[in-house]
């Protein structure tokens, strides 16, 4: 079991190993060939072949930035676009960071191919996302390329926005290279614009930045010492020409087939025409054309054109994607919204439906309450109708009773009349006497507002007739109320044409009991 175990652990340590070896080989190439993209091209792209085998998929996309921007360094513009493309493939969406180094690239590559348009894009892509992660360095960076991509379009006021912004950071920010670069570009913008003084003195301070601070760097001292080589030569002062245009020297790699070595050959050359050293001026041309020749730039500008065709092609590709990706997203969202708001329509009809049913329910409600009312005040009235009738009948009852007893007292003695005299009184006294006023007042409880009203609209009626218009109210026909009045139908159609009289509706087609009945 020991013996496995150490097996197993012998291949762990054999395959990381492996690894390790596997990775450090292709940095190490990488790094070999920075080394030497300036002393033997050859060997250099030897070193990145080599790394291209070693490297692992994990860290190809690094490879392809890597093997970019040496390619770019030495001028190899359509191999410095094809790794960038393979790169910006690999971490597109993914890394922002890796990204914004490829579209440094980009930016470079156009600017030295004089496709400034495109440059600018790619810078302000860089000054935005520099900005957004609040890198001072790289945002002056971006605002310095920025500013001397709109010299070469002669978009002066362009140019001064961005050095002025670049400028105004260094009020709070200490950066002597950076400042340096700033300042002599920004020396060229006031050259260009005619301030020839203001222009002298920011090359110069520019100058002094470097010389105060000790700086070594390549890049700012050819910067520095390029444009103020061009200034004086502009100027035509060949000694300052001639000293700065030699001091760009030493910062290039001498005989290097570049770009940089061919800007200080030419500035060279007219430094030595200024100064009518015709001899050097000759000999610096010829070393100028051939280094020329040998960037062979024809070649590689239909090289990269033809990678600008397939990057357009690309581009668009993607955009066209993004496009109808664009499109297809607004399909589904007005797809959503379609449903929602049909959603919404439906909830609506069913809220309205809801209400218009709960509204005809309630009326339904409120006409079976006012119908039970109605047929409840029916019930009443005829209660009360039927309960008069019954009391009129009682008392005519009563009465005839009366009548023949008292008929019969006087053929009783004494002691007999005493009793039934005791008997009609109990009789009597038992016997409701305002049979009217009960009726009157279970009429009200029906109908409260009744006499109230009559009395406002036709004051003066009697109490007959307002009984009379009462029982005309209940409905209650000729035979009945003469039944209830003991009297005769033709009394009461006589009661009826005077009580038409005095409301006024003797020469009117109105009936009578329907008009009382509105009161």
């Amino acid at each position: 079991m020991g013996k496995s175990l150490l097996i197993i652990w012998s291949l762990l340590i054999s395959v990381s190993l492996c690894f390790g070896q596997e990775k450090k080989e292709y940095r190490q190439y990488m790094e070999t060939a920075n080394e030497l993209k300036f002393k033997d091209w050859k060997k250099a792209e030897a070193n990145i072949q080599t790394a291209r085998k070693n490297v692992s998929d994990k860290d190809l996309g690094d490879f392809y930035i890597e093997a970019a921007k040496i390619y770019s360094d030495v001028n190899y513009f359509d191999l410095a676009l094809d790794y960038s493309d393979k790169a910006y493939a690999l971490f597109l969406d993914k890394d922002e960071k890796k990204m914004a180094k490829i579209d440094g690239i980009f930016a470079y590559i156009y600017s030295q191919l004089n496709d400034t348009k495109r440059a600018v894009a790619y810078y302000k892509k860089l000054l935005n996302f520099y900005q957004k992660q609040k890198e001072q360095t790289e945002t002056i960076k971006s605002l310095n390329n920025l500013g001397n991509a709109y010299l070469v379009l002669s978009k002066l006021d362009s140019s001064r926005y961005y050095f002025e912004k670049s400028l105004m950071i260094f009020e709070t920010y200490d950066n002597p290279v950076l400042k340096a670069f700033v300042f002599s570009n920004f020396g060229k913008l006031n050259f260009l614009e005619g301030n020839t003084l203001k222009a002298e003195n920011y090359l110069l301070d520019a100058e002094g930045i470097l010389k105060r601070n000790n700086i070594q760097d390549h890049k700012s001292n050819y910067q520095v010492n390029y444009n103020l080589a061009n200034f004086y030569i502009e100027q035509k002062n060949p000694q300052k020409a001639l000293l700065h245009a030699e001091n760009v020297g030493r910062y290039v790699v001498p005989n290097s087939v570049s770009f940089d070595n061919t800007n200080y050959l030419r500035t060279l050359y007219r430094a030595y025409q200024l100064n009518k050293d015709y001899k050097l001026a000759s000999e610096t041309f010829a070393k100028y054309d051939s280094i020329r020749e040998l960037l062979n730039i024809e070649e590689k500008a239909v090289n990269v054109e033809r990678l600008k065709v397939k990057q357009d092609y690309e581009l668009e590709k993607r955009l066209n994607k993004i496009e109808q990706d664009r499109k297809n997203t607004l399909y589904i969202v007005m797809v959503v919204i379609l449903l929602l708001v049909s959603a919404i329509c439906i909830l609506l009809l069913i809220n309205f439906r809801n209400k218009t049913e709960k509204l005809r329910l309630e009326k339904k409600l409120i006409e079976n309450r006012e119908r039970e009312l109605e047929i409840d005040n029916q019930m009443k009235e005829k209660m009360l109708v039927y309960k008069s009738m019954e009391q009129s009948k009682i008392e005519e009852i009563f009465k005839s009773i009366l009548e023949q007893v008292n008929v019969l007292k006087s053929k009783l003695n004494d002691s007999e009349i005493n009793e039934v005299s005791r008997i009609i009184n109990d009789i009597k006294m038992n016997t409701k006497q305002d049979s009217w006023g009960e009726f009157e007042y279970h009429f009200l409880n029906i109908h409260e507002s009744f006499y109230e009203n009559l009395d406002l609209k036709h004051p003066g009626l009697t109490n007959y007739d307002k009984r009379l218009a009462a029982m005309l109210k209940l409905k209650l026909s000729t035979k009945e109320i003469s039944n209830l009045l003991n009297v005769t139908p033709k009394t009461i159609e006589n009661s009826r044409t005077r009580l038409r009289k005095k409301m006024n509706l003797t020469n009117t087609k109105e009936d009578l009991a329907q008009y009382l009945n509105e009161l």
